[in-house]
């Protein structure tokens, strides 16, 4: 799953959620094998928000902004044989609202991408979660460069520092509560609008937590943590170049259906801390501290 940092306004990422009702204690000791197998071409809908804080220490001031943002998802499985299937994930009704703009000479604003609906990301999983390819596609026939530019905004929004992932990726084999795994993830966006290209690194622990019945499913609980999260790159910004680099720490909590694989639940936290070094100012350093909190939920 993944966090985008987007200098001085949108950032991303990273995914996540909090499902309302009741929940049972978590059931302690019976094992559970994963299995991705949701029902062919049903349109599974989710509602995602992320609060992004960022705030620059500049002189001794602290200057803040705070950058919202709120999507509608669908994810729709295509299997393709026993062991790989495709989902594709479309989005709609795309909001980013940003405050605490007038110390920069600017009022707060609230933005909408509609044009953004025309893509859609094809994911080309295993049965265990693992991601083995993704796609960005286009459903228009706009202008090339119309559509690359679009395509950055999207990789912005819903991408970024840190790929928002949907799936877990568990291993092979039985888990009881308690097991634990390890993931290793990079990824590099580029933004050609703000000449930004940023590669992140991460190493993630997962843990099984157990089962539970939740809004009348039957469910898994997952827990990740961070490693090992570090971000590096370079940006264009008002006739300046910068470099950019940071290291943090993420959390998620994941309740996954049993039934389906797909997750009902997400709930993501991250901390950075990011360094902005101003090359043409005799090599400046401004510090920044970046919150995250995002929230994915599957509407039933």
């Amino acid at each position: 799953m993944r966090v985008i940092v987007v200098l001085l306004t949108c950032a991303v990422a990273v995914a996540a959620q909090h499902a309302g009702g009741k929940r049972s204690a978590t059931k302690p000791a019976t094992a559970f094998t994963y299995q991705l197998k949701p029902k062919a071409d049903v349109r599974y809908r989710y509602a995602s928000t992320l609060q992004l804080e960022q705030t620059m220490h500049v002189m001794d001031l602290d200057q803040g902004i705070v950058t919202s943002v709120s999507l509608e998802q669908e994810v729709v499985p295509r299997p393709m044989n026993d062991s790989l299937l495709r989902l594709i994930v479309r989005q709609r009704n795309i909001k980013v609202e940003f405050k605490g703009l007038e110390q920069f000479g600017r009022s707060d604003s609230l933005l909408t991408f509609p044009e953004l609906d025309d893509y859609e990301t094809h994911l080309v999983c295993n049965r265990r979660g693992e991601t083995v390819s993704q796609t960005l596609v286009s459903r228009d026939t706009s202008a090339a460069v119309a559509q690359s530019v679009r395509r950055q905004a999207l990789e912005q929004l819903t991408g970024g520092g840190v790929r928002m992932r949907l799936l877990v990726e568990f291993p092979d084999g039985p888990l009881t509560p308690g097991m634990q795994w390890t993931r290793s993830f990079s990824d590099t966006v580029t933004a050609g609008v703000v000449g930004q290209k940023i590669a992140t690194t991460m190493d993630l622990r997962y843990t099984f937590e157990g089962l539970l019945d939740t809004l009348g499913r039957r469910c898994a609980v997952v827990r990740v943590e961070s490693t090992r999260y570090l971000l590096s790159g370079t940006a264009e910004q008002m006739g300046m170049s910068m470099g950019i680099s940071g290291d943090g720490i993420l959390t998620s909590r994941y309740v996954v259906e049993v039934e389906t694989g797909l997750p009902l639940v997400v709930e993501t936290k991250a901390q950075i801390d990011q360094r902005m070094t101003l090359y043409d100012q005799s090599n400046t350093v401004i510090p920044m501290t970046i919150d995250v909190r995002g929230r994915l939920v599957r509407r039933l």
